[in-house]
């Protein structure tokens, strides 16, 4: 999930997220792309859902909380895209769509 501000990058944050199954909400897309992020970004999207659908934790992303990771158990994933302006936001779950579709 992209926060807004680091003061969300505690474990106290992340217990409230788990806790009512917040879902990822991406919202530093940028206007000036047609899919709001660039193509290795959304695939960077697409295998973290992947891996967190199997219930695994991606590498390379920072944790919040690196004393709790999650349980380990499938799950859905639902990501939805919010940013700026919005107008991008469709084309950007489309591209994610066929990427986690693949």
């Amino acid at each position: 999930m992209e926060v807004r501000h680091d003061s969300f990058c505690t474990p106290e944050f992340i217990a409230l997220v788990r806790k009512f199954n917040t879902p990822a909400r991406l919202q530093k897309g940028d206007d000036s792309i047609p899919t709001a992020y660039p193509e290795k970004q959304l695939d960077a999207w697409a295998e973290c859902a992947h891996l967190w659908a199997k219930g695994a934790v991606p590498e390379g992303l920072p944790l919040a909380d690196t004393t709790n990771p999650g349980k380990k158990v499938p799950r859905d994933v639902f990501i939805y895209f919010i940013h700026e302006a919005k107008v991008r936001a469709p084309a950007a779950a489309m591209a994610l769509i066929e990427r986690v579709g693949k």
